[in-house]
C-alpha cells in the first residue's frame, strides 16, 4: 500500500482504491482546452496521428474529421484528453454531462486549475496541512511565450466540448472554495508563494529562470524534448553551489522524468 499516488495515469477509481488507503484524499487538475489543445498539438505532434497527419494546428482546425479517426492508437491526445484521463465515459447525449461531472466531483474534492496554479497551491497547502516549504517549485515544461489566436481557441473549446464542460465545471468549484477561503488571505499566499520562488530562483538558478535545454550542462537536468514538438525549457543550476544547496536546488530544476527515476531508485 501506499501513502501518495502521483503519477499520469487514466482514472479508474475501483483500480486505485486497491493500493491507497479508504481515507484517501483526491485531487487533481485542468486546463482551459483553448490552450491546452494548442501544447498538445505541439506536444503530442509524433504521437497522435490526427495531429501527425496535419500540416499545421490551424489545417487540422480547420477541418478537424479530414484527420482524426476515433480509436486509433494514439488518437486520445488530439480530442477531449483531459475528460479520457479522468476516465469518463463518451456520453450518448449532453444531458448526461452534468450528473457524471456531479458525479466525479464526489471523487475529487478538489481539483486545480492550470490557469491560477499558484492559487491552486495555497488551497492545496491547507487542505493537506502541509508546511509552507512543501509549495517551493520552478514552473517545468514550458515553451517561452506562446500565442493562441481568439478564433483558435474557439475552435479548440468546440472541437473539445467535453474538455470544456468537465473545465468550466471545475473552473467554478474552485472559485466556490476560493471564496470560502477567502480572497484576500489567497491573494497574500499567493505573494508568498511568488516571493519565495524569486528568492530561490536567484540562489539557484544561472540566469534567474528557464533556459534552452541546450544551455544546461547536466544532462540530468535537460528536459525531454518531444520528437517534432516545441522545444521544452529547463533549468541551469548556479556553479559553486554546496553541497546542501545543490541537493535542494536539483530537486526543485529536475524534471519530472528524472524525478520519476530517482524516486523509483528510492522506492524499489
Amino acid at each position: 500500500r501506499f501513502d501518495i499516488l502521483c503519477h499520469h495515469m487514466r482514472f479508474h477509481l475501483a483500480e486505485v482504491q486497491r493500493v491507497m488507503p479508504n481515507d484517501s484524499f483526491y485531487f487533481s487538475i485542468v486546463r482551459d482546452p483553448g490552450t491546452l489543445g494548442e501544447s498538445a498539438f505541439s506536444y503530442f505532434r509524433a504521437a497522435a496521428p490526427a495531429f501527425r497527419n496535419s500540416p499545421s494546428l490551424d489545417a487540422f482546425l480547420a477541418s478537424p474529421s479530414r484527420f482524426f479517426r476515433p480509436g486509433i492508437r494514439g488518437n486520445h491526445y488530439a480530442r477531449n484528453l483531459q475528460w479520457f484521463d479522468f476516465g469518463l465515459p463518451e456520453p450518448t447525449n449532453p444531458e448526461e454531462i452534468p450528473r457524471i461531472l456531479s458525479r466525479l466531483e464526489r471523487v475529487f474534492p478538489l481539483v486545480l486549475l492550470a490557469e491560477s496554479f499558484d492559487e491552486s497551491l495555497v488551497l492545496l497547502r491547507h487542505r493537506l496541512c502541509w508546511p509552507r516549504d512543501s509549495v517551493d517549485l520552478f514552473p517545468h515544461n514550458s515553451r517561452g511565450s506562446r500565442q493562441v489566436s481568439p478564433a483558435q481557441i474557439r475552435r479548440l473549446r468546440a472541437w473539445n466540448s467535453l474538455d470544456w464542460a468537465l473545465y468550466s465545471h471545475f473552473n467554478r468549484t474552485f472559485w466556490r472554495q476560493a471564496e470560502q477561503f477567502g480572497l484576500e488571505r489567497l491573494s497574500r499566499e499567493v505573494a508568498e508563494i511568488r516571493r519565495r520562488r524569486r528568492f530561490l530562483a536567484g540562489k539557484c538558478l544561472r540566469g534567474g529562470g528557464p533556459v534552452p535545454a541546450q544551455a544546461i550542462p547536466d544532462g540530468n537536468l535537460r528536459p525531454f524534448q518531444p520528437p517534432g514538438g516545441g522545444k521544452i525549457l529547463g533549468f541551469a543550476l548556479k556553479e559553486g553551489l554546496g553541497a546542501e544547496e545543490r541537493e535542494l536546488c536539483g530537486r526543485l530544476a529536475m524534471p519530472e522524468l528524472p524525478y520519476k527515476d530517482l524516486l523509483e531508485r528510492r522506492q524499489f
